[in-house]
């Protein structure tokens, strides 16, 4: 019998890490270092009343005149200032020593009452209010101190803002541009009977100076344009004359098109021009030759074309086209007046090689989700200009030495089988993945150049994978893939993938032989077979508008093996497939599946540091025809750093299933074909680069159809999906978790805590009353250390 020992060293260093941080957060006034006759900045309020005000605008006002006080109060988490707190603990008059660099590297000094100054505050507030149609407004502020302890409540008074009457555009010449300018009226972002808003006229500049860019005024600016306000008509209205400025250059206000195009495809810093070494393409002065990037593959990411309207949004696409290409690491476009016509420019694209060929090795720990872990080294070629077009020819060799860091430990466990090691399983891998991505798509078919700022690609991949775990088994794995990615819009990005092979051999010990004749389901699973498919992709994502409150990311995935070549022997007469003779290809039976997949997570931000972060997790595969069960790379599992935290990876599931033999081996088991999992995580900032975390996991895997063994015996009680015990059979843990987050790598350290632990007894699953504070058993903690956030 196994038996599991609380860890209590590591108890009592977190029950003091606890202890510290509640001293440093409660024991430790917050007012220690004010000095006498101040007080510290605490808070603040902004209040806007309108009693007459009809555009209903009070919260957005509050908002707007909040951002303008100065200095900002000590930043706070949940009523607590935790830099503050380590200031005022680790505070000292020296200038050296390690007390004095956390005092000043990781905390802040307090922010004094003396050092706001109400006035000014109060008129920069005013200034915003008459920028928002409040012409007669009037700004004050009250202080009230307790306990040295300041607060400023700032109070706006505005009346019925003013309103737009009349939107006219005036001149003092009958030029071009102002037919241009009229055209674009009807989106204008004034209209009449809305508020007076200085932003708004100056965001209609703007749109004014982008529709002309578009239209080949290529030396407009906004600040050619000039408002003029009358607000002497009465009834609290406004009218708006906007005019060009007369000092206007005549350049600034004529359409150019484009003449010449010259690309330097080999630029450097310094270099000078010379229009005399050149190859003429489709065009296009090629400079100097096609010895580094062929001009034929060059021309897809250019949208300047000879004769054709200057346009500042072909202008950006051929910027950012070009700027995806690997070949290159930097790309300008210039513009100069032609000498031979004054209505026409000379467009000049220089292009700065990146470093052709790289070589990079990197010594890391390795950390996977079957719960094994050790030192690894990862050694990558890269070579980005490999056929003069672009391509991307990346040739990466990994090995690693693993140990497993963890079972289940669920208390005890008896085995069957001669187990010829311990339960401290080891391996070893070594493996090697050739990818060439070409930026461009290759077909059989004549396609359209596509018109997207982001670089189309066709991908081909080969690899190879060695997996040695030490007196058990060894499996090799082959695979070959060809696929496609774009980009049609910013937040869209799909992967196809028409030809996915995959081959998997094993050669395993007498031990794991006896495993497999024991498990038909995992026999199967461990099966010599190929995988014959295709991968389709979709991905939506906002992330990378950072100034958004809510973003969202959500990627689909659809994973198909086995049906063409199914088909085919089915046309072809072969026998119908079963689980002892299924139909095979080159001597191998290949997988036959459907697998879906989708991962959707929202990001809520609150103030500038904290996030609120959820994510749902849901799939689904089903095994027919040829297949009666999933290739075991292809099912899900949950667990680990990345999924439900509370419990080790693959160690639940599937459903209410428990394995109390060979506890050793219980993770080549713990897997499914459904899979369900949500989480929710508030993530927030401690000091510096130190983050924290609180969460709560919740998810399970389990099976679409029970399996038997050759007695007629379920192998796998309790896994199968019933819809109606979906809740009692999920496993839930909470926990917090520290983040060291220094911008080009973070360090995660998560303590998970089990809160339901589905394959217990029921009625004794929820066992979070009986957590003990130890690192062993159904009640106890799980440690992961990771790299990178989890989702």
């Amino acid at each position: 019998m196994i038996t599991h020992k609380p860890v209590t060293v590591l108890f009592k260093l977190h029950c003091l890490s606890l202890t510290l941080v509640l001293l440093l957060f409660t024991g430790c006034s917050i007012t220690k270092t004010i000095p006498e006759g101040d007080a510290l900045f605490a808070g603040y309020k902004v209040t806007v009343k309108g009693e007459k005000d009809s555009s209903n605008r009070e919260a957005d006002l509050e908002t707007e005149l909040s951002a303008t006080v100065r200095p900002e109060p000590n930043a706070s988490i949940l009523g607590f200032r935790p830099k503050l707190a380590i200031y005022n603990t680790f505070y000292t008059e020296k200038e050296k020593g390690i007390g004095h660099w956390i005092m000043t590297k990781l905390g802040e000094p307090p922010v004094l009452i003396s050092e706001v100054d109400t006035g000014s505050v109060s008129q920069i507030m005013s200034n915003r209010l008459h920028n928002r149609g409040y012409f007669n407004n009037s700004v004050n502020s009250t202080t009230e101190i307790k306990k040295k302890k300041g607060t400023i409540h700032w109070t706006g008074h505005v009346g019925e803002p003013y309103r737009l009457r009349n939107i006219k555009y005036t001149w003092h010449d009958s030029l071009q541009v102002q037919a241009a300018i009229e055209s674009t009226k009807a989106e204008s972002l004034l209209k009449p009977g809305d508020p007076y808003d200085l932003s708004t006229m100056t965001q209609e500049r703007v749109r004014i100076d982008s529709e002309l860019k578009n239209r080949g005024y290529y030396f407009f600016s906004p600040e050619l344009l000039i408002f003029s306000v009358d607000t002497t008509v009465g009834n609290r209205q406004a009218d708006v004359l906007m005019r060009l400025k007369r000092a206007a250059s005549t350049k600034a206000l004529q359409a150019y098109t484009l003449d010449d195009i010259y690309i330097n495809a080999e630029y450097s810093l310094g270099d000078s021009l010379s229009v005399n070494d050149t190859i003429n393409v489709r065009g296009y002065h090629y400079i100097p030759n096609e010895n580094y990037v062929r001009a034929r593959h060059l021309l897809r990411s250019v949208f300047l074309d000879q004769d054709s309207l200057y346009t500042r949004e072909e202008h950006l696409l051929t910027i950012k086209r070009l700027s995806g290409l690997s070949a290159y690491k930097f790309v300008n476009v210039d513009y100069q007046l032609d000498t031979a016509s004054n209505n026409q420019l000379d467009a000049f694209i220089f292009l700065t090689p990146a470093m052709k060929k790289s070589l990079r090795a990197e010594v890391k720990m390795v950390t996977k989700s079957n719960g094994f872990a050790g030192p690894g080294l990862n050694v990558s070629f890269r070579n980005r200009n490999a056929f003069k077009g672009s391509e991307l020819l990346t040739v990466e060799f990994t090995g690693s030495l693993e140990s497993q860091v963890g079972g289940r430990g669920s208390g005890s466990a008896s085995s069957e089988v001669a187990n010829p090691g311990n339960n401290n399983l080891s391996s070893f891998e070594l493996g090697v993945q050739t990818t060439l991505s070409i930026p461009r798509i290759l077909s059989p078919f004549e396609l359209k150049n596509l018109r997207t700022e982001f670089v189309p690609q066709t991908r081909i991949g080969l690899g190879f994978d060695f997996l040695n775990r030490v007196d058990y088994f060894q499996l090799n794995s082959y695979n070959a893939s060809y696929g496609y990615n774009w980009r049609p819009q910013e937040k869209i990005t799909f992967d196809a993938t028409p030809i996915n092979l995959q081959y998997v051999r094993l050669n395993s010990t007498e031990f794991f032989d006896s495993l497999l004749t024991e498990n038909p389901y995992l026999r199967r699973s461990f099966e010599n077979q190929f995988i014959i498919g295709s991968i389709y992709q979709a991905t939506f994502s906002t992330q990378m508008f950072e100034e958004r409150t809510n973003t969202f990311f959500d990627r689909l995935t659809f994973d198909l093996s086995g049906n063409l070549v199914n088909a085919l022997h089915s046309l072809t007469g072969a026998s119908t497939p079963d689980n002892d003779e299924p139909r095979t290809l080159l001597g191998q039976a290949y997988a036959q599946y459907v697998l879906v997949d989708n991962d959707f997570r929202h990001y809520f931000k609150i103030g500038d540091e904290s996030q609120l972060v959820s994510r749902l997790v849901t799939g689904v595969g089903y095994s027919y025809g040829n297949s009666s069960t999933m290739p075991y790379v292809k099912q899900f599992s949950v667990g680990g750093p990345n999924s439900i935290r509370a419990f080790r990876a693959r160690s639940v599931g599937p459903g209410t299933y428990n394995d109390t033999t060979k506890l050793a081996f219980s993770y080549f088991d713990q897997v499914g074909d459904i899979r369900l999992e949500g989480n929710l995580e508030y993530r927030f900032p401690i000091a510096g680069f130190f983050k924290g975390a609180v969460f709560v996991d919740a998810g399970n895997i389990w099976l679409l159809r029970n399996t038997y063994d050759d007695n007629g015996n379920i192998i796998r009680e309790g896994g199968k999906f019933e819809a109606a015990d979906i809740l009692d059979e999920l496993a839930i843990g909470t926990g917090f978790g520290l983040r060291i987050d220094v911008d080009f790598f973070v360090i995660r350290l998560d303590l998970g805590i089990p809160v339901q632990v589905p394959y217990l007894p029921k009625g004794e699953r929820l066992v979070l009353d009986k957590f003990n504070g130890s690192f062993s058993g159904d009640y106890g903690m799980v440690l992961n250390i990771a790299i990178g956030y989890p989702f």
